[in-house]
C-alpha cells in the first residue's frame, strides 16, 4: 500500500466520520427543535390554563363577594327588623312592655306589666317572656339554645342587688338582698 492509498483511506474515513457526525448533529438539531416545539406547546397550554384559572378565580371571587354582600344585607335587615319588631302591625305584645337587648337574646317582654301597674289586669296575667327574633332561615345560636333550655328547666330566679358605697374608702360593693 502506498502512501497515497493510505492517505485516501484516511480521507475517506474522515469524510465518513464527518458525514456520520453531521447526521448526528442533524438528528440532535431535530430533537432540539422538537423539544422547543414541545416546550412552546407546554408553555401555551400552561398560559391557557392559567388564564382559565384566573378567569374562574375572578368569577369565584365576584360570586363570593356577592354572597357576602347579600349575607351582610340580610344580617343588617335582620338586625333592623329585630329592633322594629314591636311596631309591626300584628305583634302580639304591647311595645311599651318590650325591652330590646340584642345579645344574647333580642327581647325581654314584660307582658301586661303596665296594665297590671295601672290596676287593669291581675298579677296572674303578667308574664315575663324571653324572645328571640329570627328572619329567613336563621336559627338559634348555641348561647340562645342554652338560655331556652335554662328557662324550660325552670333555672330562673329574681335577684335584687343593692349597691353600697363606703364614704371612707370610696369603694362600691354589690350586695344581694335576700327576703
Amino acid at each position: 500500500m502506498t502512501l497515497t492509498t493510505i492517505l485516501l483511506i484516511i480521507i475517506l474515513l474522515m469524510m465518513a466520520l464527518l458525514v456520520w457526525t453531521m447526521q448526528r448533529i442533524q438528528l440532535q438539531n431535530k430533537a432540539l427543535l422538537q423539544n422547543e416545539r414541545d416546550m412552546t406547546q407546554i408553555k401555551t397550554a400552561m398560559i391557557e390554563r392559567e388564564s382559565g384559572f384566573q378567569q374562574q378565580l375572578d368569577k369565584d371571587i365576584k360570586e363570593a363577594q356577592k354572597r357576602s354582600n347579600n349575607m351582610q344585607r340580610n344580617v343588617l335587615k335582620g338586625q333592623i327588623g329585630e329592633q322594629f319588631t314591636p311596631f309591626i302591625t300584628d305583634f302580639p305584645y304591647n311595645p311599651s312592655d318590650c325591652r330590646f337587648m340584642g345579645e344574647p337574646i333580642d327581647y325581654v317582654i314584660f307582658q301586661n306589666l303596665h296594665e297590671c301597674a295601672d290596676g287593669n289586669v291581675p298579677i296572674e296575667d303578667v308574664h315575663l317572656i324571653i324572645a328571640e327574633v329570627k328572619t329567613g332561615n336563621a336559627r338559634l345560636n348555641q348561647r340562645q339554645k342554652i338560655i331556652k333550655q335554662v328557662i324550660e328547666n325552670g333555672q330562673v330566679s329574681f335577684k335584687e342587688l343593692r349597691i353600697k358605697y363606703c364614704e371612707d374608702t370610696e369603694d362600691m360593693r354589690v350586695q344581694i338582698i335576700t327576703q
